[in-house]
């Protein structure tokens, strides 16, 4: 339908960049839709090597949609980013799930600091951490100014169904997918929160060259 009236509506008609955004949202919510699919499936994804701070970059109106209007989303790209290998739908809902909790998290005016660095760990910075493994990595961090989570929560919040909002307003699935689909494409994530401080994930995804 959307289709129909942009074939309708001149370029300078003050709706038709509106209508654009429509057809934009509703194409990612079908590639998101074919990929939740594919992943219950358990079919092949789709990778490609992404320059990660384009792709975020192409993101940034879709979240700013998503999250309230009283919140600043502060975009802060590192220059010598590496390349890596991802489904970009599956980088869709990342973003998406992770920029909804964090605006979720924050009650009034706040901020969510989306930021990417270039990680080269050693075999020392891997000691007595399970998950991390030593290479070149592009971190992709959402951290957020908001309510902070207690220990225990920290500790359950990729458990699947586990959510602290009320009935009806939360699946439990969220961070979970965010979770598998960092798993799926051999990377690792890492969490810090404090209590009235904000929380903030960090998601390290190997170099293609090493991946």
């Amino acid at each position: 339908y959307t289709e129909l009236l942009l074939a309708d509506i001149p370029a300078d008609h003050p709706h038709h960049a509106d209508l654009l955004e429509i057809r934009k949202a509703a194409e990612r919510a079908a590639n998101l839709t074919r990929q939740l699919l594919a992943f219950a499936s358990k079919q092949t994804i789709l990778p490609r090597t992404l320059d990660l701070n384009a792709a975020v970059g192409d993101l940034l109106n879709m979240l700013r949609r998503l999250i309230s209007e009283k919140i600043e989303l502060d975009w802060r790209p590192a220059p010598d980013l590496p390349a890596v290998r991802l489904d970009p739908t599956q980088l869709d809902q990342v973003l998406a799930n992770l920029c909804v909790n964090a605006s979720d998290a924050i009650a009034r005016h706040g901020k969510i600091i989306l930021e990417t660095k270039r990680i080269c760990l050693e075999e020392a910075d891997c000691v007595g951490r399970p998950d991390r493994r030593p290479g070149t990595f592009a971190m992709l961090s959402v951290t957020d100014t908001g309510c902070g989570m207690t220990t225990e929560t920290l500790s359950r919040i990729f458990e699947p169904f586990f959510t602290t909002k009320v009935v009806g307003e939360g699946t439990g699935l969220g961070l979970p997918c965010v979770y598998g689909i960092v798993q799926q494409n051999n990377g690792f994530i890492e969490v810090e929160s404090r209590l009235g401080r904000g929380t903030a994930f960090h998601i390290y995804l190997p170099s293609y060259s090493e991946a």
